[in-house]
C-alpha cells in the first residue's frame, strides 16, 4: 500500500498538499500510458516524481556520528512485522541495531531513537520524469519542482540519478521530529572508493561526477553515470534493463532497483 507522506507544512510548497489526499487512489493508475502530458493533473505529476517506476522511496536509519561504520542495521524480513514490508520487500519498522562482528571493537552501538528518514531516489534520464517536471512548470508549480530537486542539468552523455532526503519517517503514531542535519552526508569518493554506483548485470559503474543542488528542504545529490562503457551502451537499446543504484553513505547505506525500458529512456 502506498504510504501517505507526512510533510511539514512550513517547509513544503502548497502544491504538494494535493498529493497527500489522494495518493492511495493514484497508486495503481499508470496514467502516463494513457494520457498526454497536457492532461496530467498536479497530483499525477507529483506521483510520477515520487512513486513511479522512475522514482522510489526508501526508509533508512541515520546512525549517530559515534556509531562508527561497523554498526549493523538489521532490516531483514526475519525480524520484521509482515505489515511493515514495503513494495520492494524492505522492512520499514524501527530496526534492530547489532554490534560489530569484531569483538575488539566497542559493542556499544548507538542509534538515535526514531531517526529514520525517507529518501527519494529518482531516475532523471527518462521521458516521463522530464514531462512531469515540465508539467509542474505549466501548472505554475516552480517552487514544488525546486523542493523535489529538479536536476540542474541533464547532459546528453550521462544518466542522472537524484538522491534526496524527502522527510522524517514516523512509526506507530510517534511524532516524526526534526530532520537530521545533512542527512545525505558526503558524496565524494573516499579511501573505500566511490560512494555511489550502478550495477547492470555483471557490470558495476561509478559516476563520472556528482554534485549537490538546493539548500535546506530542497537539497539533493545528483550522480552522473556514463551512458557508454568501453564504447558499448551501459543499457541495451533493444530490451528492458534491471538496474541497481547503490549509495554508501557515512551513516546509512541504500540500494534501489529500477526496471527501465528503452522507449522510456531519455
Amino acid at each position: 500500500m502506498f504510504r501517505i507522506l507526512r510533510l511539514r507544512p512550513s517547509r513544503i510548497p502548497l502544491g504538494l498538499f494535493a498529493l497527500l489526499a489522494t495518493a492511495s487512489l493514484l497508486h495503481a493508475d499508470d496514467f502516463w500510458k494513457s494520457k498526454p502530458r497536457s492532461e496530467w493533473s498536479l497530483k499525477q505529476a507529483l506521483k510520477l516524481l515520487q512513486d513511479s517506476p522512475w522514482a522510489r522511496q526508501e526508509v533508512r536509519t541515520i546512525l549517530r556520528a559515534n556509531s562508527g561504520p561497523d554498526a549493523i542495521v538489521d532490516r531483514s524480513r526475519a525480524h520484521c512485522d509482515p505489515d511493515a514490508l514495503n513494495a520492494n520487500g524492505d522492512c520499514t519498522q524501527t530496526p534492530r541495531v547489532l554490534p560489530p562482528s569484531d569483538s575488539s571493537r566497542s559493542s556499544q552501538v548507538e542509534i538515535s531513537s526514531g531517526n529514520d528518514v525517507v529518501f527519494l531516489v529518482r531516475w532523471e534520464s527518462s521521458a516521463p520524469v522530464e514531462d512531469a517536471f515540465a508539467r509542474l512548470s505549466e501548472l505554475g508549480e516552480g517552487a514544488t519542482a525546486q523542493y523535489l530537486s529538479i536536476p540542474p542539468r541533464l547532459p546528453a552523455d550521462r544518466y542522472v540519478i537524484t538522491l534526496k532526503a524527502l522527510e522524517k519517517a514516523s512509526f506507530n503514531g510517534r511524532q516524526s521530529g526534526a530532520m537530521p542535519l545533512d542527512p545525505i552526508g558526503a558524496i565524494e569518493s573516499d579511501a573505500a572508493g566511490p560512494r555511489a554506483r550502478l550495477v547492470v548485470g555483471n557490470l558495476t559503474v561509478a559516476p563520472a561526477e556528482a554534485e549537490r543542488s538546493g539548500v535546506g528542504a530542497s537539497e539533493a545529490a545528483h550522480f552522473y553515470f556514463p551512458r557508454l562503457v568501453d564504447g558499448a551502451p551501459l543499457l541495451p537499446p533493444d530490451r528492458p534493463s534491471r538496474v541497481t543504484f547503490e549509495f554508501r553513505g557515512q551513516r546509512f547505506s541504500l540500494k534501489t532497483h529500477f526496471t527501465l525500458t528503452p522507449d522510456m529512456l531519455r
